[in-house]
């Protein structure tokens, strides 16, 4: 069976070869199995145990190109073991879905394995020119990356902006590389029509690409997305953006609590949020709790902003560590995100 799940996998063995997996799944008979297949194609598995403080201990010791975690939605200990897994690494980590394995289906096993390698591959930087149409199981082109954004989004911060904003976020942006190596999230304060517009002036100035949030795309370092008007912006486990209704009432759309809140949430220490030019106080809530997570708080300074409240209001909370120019804080985060891949690869 593991040879036909193998065959299956249109994808070249080549492109995995020597990639170094850490798998932890709480099922020795899965485990087994995916031993085999992965070295069938080409990986080298470095740990393959239950997901315990063992197995997070072990993983600054080795070298590990991506994590597979197969965890137990129910099981809170496994959600406190993820936080601290979460706060500990930068390796790139797929929560994989491993019950395929438990049909004697071919069939099934087979479109699971060719999904999972092809993440694997791609999360990795392996595929050259193309990427796998993961909703559809198969390996026909999905859109072209380019070098720049070859990257799944590991790092992300958000920008977020109300009055004067716009002008303040061109000067930040025209100051970033084209090898840029995180992700932005746009938040700010506009009305529903005006997101494209927006994503458009922006990408002009930028070598960066920038865009409207769109359900289904996979989050890549290089990317500013705007975050949308009136829903919840997400990005799940697998870094695949959703859009969710916006159940909490906000004054300001978009929430910029929200969306702080949510990014610090899922990214921990290797998120953080610069805050702009603005006259509200939606931000302080979101900065409290990405502060908390780990995630580093950025102001824009008082005499560079058409309305300095905003980011007055989140300097008075004590959590903001960096102040500056828009020009000035491009600069400071392309050294901070220089300094964190030197750490942690």
């Amino acid at each position: 069976m593991d040879g036909e799940i193998f065959m299956s996998v249109n994808l070249p063995k080549s492109e995995l070869r020597g990639i170094r997996i850490a798998v932890a799944t709480a099922s020795s008979r899965h485990r087994d199995k995916l031993q085999k297949i992965f070295e069938r194609a080409g990986l080298r598995v470095i740990l393959n145990e239950p997901f315990s403080d063992s197995f997070i201990a072990k993983i600054p010791h080795n070298k590990i190109d991506v994590l597979l975690l197969d965890l137990d939605e129910g099981d809170e200990t496994q959600h406190l073991l993820l936080e601290k897994l979460l706060e500990s690494t930068e390796i790139p980590i797929i929560f994989n879905d491993v019950s395929a394995l438990a049909f004697n289906e071919p069939g099934k096993q087979g479109k699971w394995f060719g999904i999972l390698m092809g993440k694997i591959a791609e999360i990795t930087g392996r595929l050259e020119g193309e990427m796998p149409d993961m909703e559809a199981g198969s390996y026909a082109v999905n859109e072209t990356l380019s070098a720049r954004d070859k990257t799944l989004a590991t790092r992300v911060w958000v920008l977020a902006a109300s009055l004067g904003g716009p002008d303040a976020i061109k000067r930040f942006l025209a100051k970033l590389p084209e090898d840029f190596p995180a992700s932005l999230i746009l938040a700010q304060h506009l009305g529903a029509s005006f997101e494209p517009l927006l994503a458009q002036q922006l990408d002009r100035i930028t070598p960066l690409r920038v865009m409207p949030a769109r359900v289904g795309h996979s989050l890549h370092h290089g990317e500013i997305i705007v975050a949308p008007v009136g829903q919840r912006l997400r990005i799940n486990p697998i870094g695949v953006i959703e859009l969710l209704p916006q159940v909490i009432p906000s004054f300001y759309t978009p929430s910029i609590d929200t969306v702080i809140t949510d990014i610090g949430l899922r990214f921990g220490a290797n998120s953080g949020a610069i805050i702009f030019s603005g006259m509200c106080d939606d931000s302080v809530l979101g900065v409290r709790a990405m502060h908390a997570m780990g995630g580093p708080i950025w102001t824009q300074e008082a005499e560079s902003c058409v309305i300095s409240n905003m980011p007055d209001q989140v300097r008075n909370t004590g959590v903001s560590s960096y102040t500056g120019t828009p020009e000035q804080l491009a600069a400071k985060l392309v050294e901070h995100l220089t300094q964190r891949q030197a750490d942690y690869g």
